[in-house]
């Protein structure tokens, strides 16, 4: 159990900085949230809809998933779905029912797992690379004899 502890506490650390930068220190989600709302709004002004239609980004958890509401009738609401979900930093668009009702869209990730597992995939790539350089010198070493 020795031998993994580092790499144990290198994942562990890791990911306490990724939640951290994600929330209190880096605000992360924040600016996310802020950026992207502010290009759904940004394109409801440009198709004259602002005043109609409002955006918000879904935060219970935050997910990539833009809810919309207001008055538009049935191809304004498709329309908007299919421009709105061409911003680069959304997953889903939908439209936000009074009554209520289940979302058709994909499940998506929280945007704190997402963090996670792009931190991760982070370390090991330099796991791999540090695994990688100490075989090539191992190699290099060997040679020389």
């Amino acid at each position: 159990m020795k031998r993994y502890r580092p790499a144990i506490l290198g994942i562990a650390i890791v990911m306490a900085f990724a939640a951290l930068w994600h929330g209190p220190l880096g605000n992360a989600a924040q600016r996310f949230t802020a950026e992207t709302e502010t290009i759904a709004r940004l394109n409801l002004e440009y198709y004259e809809m602002d005043g109609q239609v409002a955006v918000a980004m879904e935060r219970a958890p935050l997910t990539r998933r833009l809810w919309l509401t207001g008055r538009a009738d049935d191809f304004q609401r498709s329309e908007l779905v299919r421009i709105l979900d061409g911003i680069p930093a959304v997953g889903d668009v939908q439209w936000w029912r009074p009554e209520g009702g289940t979302v058709r869209g994909d499940p998506l990730l929280p945007l704190i797992v997402e963090v996670e597992l792009a931190a991760l995939a982070g370390f090991g790539f330099g796991m791999i690379v540090a695994f990688l350089v100490a075989l090539r010198r191992r190699a290099i070493r060997w040679s020389k004899i």
